[in-house]
């Protein structure tokens, strides 16, 4: 299971405010706004990952774009490359020379990447949604309702409207904390982006 999707964040203990103090929030259907206004995502990220034993950061590019396409290449310390056209995923990791590819799964609860990328009008279906706001920007917390999701909770964080932090708590007590940098929303990003070449002399493992 690649890193980025498998990987996860615990968040600090939060105390909810009321987005707006006259009136009942839905922060579901505020969440809903803000993704639903996404048709594509592109720019840089930092991943910090940590178990009880040590912590590693990656860095690398991401790209997004409805319906279910994005790529995300981890260049640092090694490059791996998770590619999606919509319908096929592929799973490169350079050091182990090896792609992987299966059909992708639009489970939202087991591939959060999908709240950007899909449509999500029943995101409800799986989540429990809430959320708070402070001065530096608007914060919601996801918990999945499936028993079977690979994560305790998910946390996303908006600054001005746009998508600036992931942070997961998966299951096997991993945390993962994916800060999103120069960001861009709604700019054309070319089709061949999310299509994958095999590179020569690689190990190919087809699950499809």
């Amino acid at each position: 299971m690649p890193r980025l999707i498998k990987s996860a964040a615990i968040l600090c203990t939060l105390v909810f405010y009321p987005l707006y103090a006259d009136e009942p929030v839905s922060y579901s259907q505020l969440l809903s706004n803000y993704l639903s206004h996404i048709s594509t995502l592109s720019g840089k990220f930092e991943q910090n990952t940590s178990n009880d034993h040590d912590s590693t950061v990656y860095s690398g590019e991401i790209w997004i774009s409805k319906p279910n396409r994005f790529r995300v290449d981890t260049i640092s310390p090694s490059l791996q490359s998770l590619v999606s056209d919509g319908t096929d995923f592929w799973i490169y990791d350079e050091e182990l020379e090896q792609v992987i590819v299966n059909k992708l799964n639009l489970d939202l609860s087991r591939v959060p990447i999908l709240l950007f990328s899909s449509n999500i009008d029943k995101i409800e279906d799986s989540y429990e949604i809430s959320g708070y706001a402070d001065e530096e920007g608007e914060y919601f917390l996801l918990q999945p309702v499936s028993e079977t999701s690979l994560f305790q909770s998910l946390a996303l964080e908006f600054h001005d409207g746009i998508p600036s932090a992931i942070k997961i708590n998966a299951v096997t007590g991993q945390m993962t904390t994916i800060n999103l940098e120069h960001i861009e929303v709604n700019e054309h990003i070319p089709e061949e982006r999310f299509s994958f070449d095999v590179p020569d002399h690689v190990d190919v493992i087809d699950d499809r």
